[in-house]
């Protein structure tokens, strides 16, 4: 089994490599400092896996997630990032990856996420799935503790009303409204209103169709 890592951190590429051969002499593993490199170099290698850090200073992972998919059809495409946050996740996921496994997770998980992914397993290790419980918890949360009032000022603002076209609408002076609003952004951890309709979108509370 060829496996190819991908970390501009030569510590962290070299650490994996070794647990990945001490617990397997059917593992080859080759270690690419960069995506560059990895493309210069690996003409004709064929990984079975490929292990790719999603965050390199030259070019951003996730874009190369994508044309690894297409060039590398027929391998595993492992991400490994210290970001857990579920929009990072679930971006790695569309692009390509198999699976998704962080930085701080022990070098036996990782082991696990390669054998998973080559029994053609999607694997997320369980830091990675007890980050993204814990997100959605807390998300659904904010969501929950919205006030009808709230609600009605956030609908309105997603239509795209301002503050005192909303304050008018529903028959509310500029200053509540402007209350309301501050509450919201506040619950969605959000400075723009912009942000504030791409969440509400995302979990439901506006359908702009």
């Amino acid at each position: 089994m060829k496996i190819a890592i991908i970390d501009d951190h030569l510590l962290v590429a070299e650490s994996i490599k070794t647990a990945l051969s001490l617990n397997s002499d059917a593992y080859e593993v080759l270690c690419f400092g960069s995506g560059k490199e990895f493309i210069e170099k690996s003409e004709g290698l064929n990984p079975d896996v490929i292990i790719v850090d999603i965050m390199m200073p030259e070019v951003n992972g996730l874009d190369f997630l994508g044309q690894f998919r297409e060039t590398y059809a027929d391998s595993k495409i492992l991400a490994l990032s210290a970001l857990v946050n579920a929009h990072t996740v679930k971006s790695a996921l569309r692009m390509g990856a198999d699976g998704y496994v962080s930085k701080s997770d022990s070098l036996q998980e990782i082991h696990q996420a390669v054998e998973a992914v080559l029994q053609d397993k999607q694997y997320l290790s369980k830091s990675i799935t007890s980050h993204l419980v814990n997100e959605l918890f807390v998300d659904e949360q904010v969501v929950y503790h919205l006030t009808q009032r709230e609600r009605e000022v956030l609908s309105s603002v997603c239509m795209g009303r301002t503050i005192k076209e909303t304050a008018y609408y529903l028959k509310l002076s500029t200053h509540t409204v402007q209350g309301y609003y501050n509450n919201i952004m506040k619950k969605f951890k959000v400075n723009r209103t912009a942000d504030l309709i791409v969440f509400a979108i995302k979990h439901g509370l506006y359908n702009p169709l």
